[in-house]
């Protein structure tokens, strides 16, 4: 039971960190950008990691969320600041 709760926590962070990264990016880019989709991805799977297995779905929604946030609030930083980090891992990782 606990490892359905965990997939199904994932999968729901990840998803829906995915669609608000991505809604994201169009609102304040003016276009889709699939590099910004993807890290948004990642970043809702680290996001949910430590805590996959004891969040309900409701949660892991509100994680993935946030997670898009948090990520291209990051990636903006970044690049405002001037940080060569062309993966973007130090944003995806928060």
């Amino acid at each position: 039971n606990i490892a359905a709760k965990a997939a199904v926590a994932t999968t729901i962070a990840a998803g829906t960190s995915c669609v608000s990264a991505t809604v994201i990016a169009r609102v304040f880019t003016a276009y889709f950008d699939i590099a910004l989709t993807i890290n948004g991805i990642l970043g809702g799977l680290v996001a949910i990691t430590a805590s996959c297995a004891f969040v309900d779905p409701w949660m892991a929604f509100l994680i993935g969320m946030s997670a898009a946030w948090i990520y291209y609030g990051a990636h903006v930083l970044l690049l405002r600041f001037g940080i060569d980090d062309p993966l973007d891992a130090a944003a995806v990782h928060g």
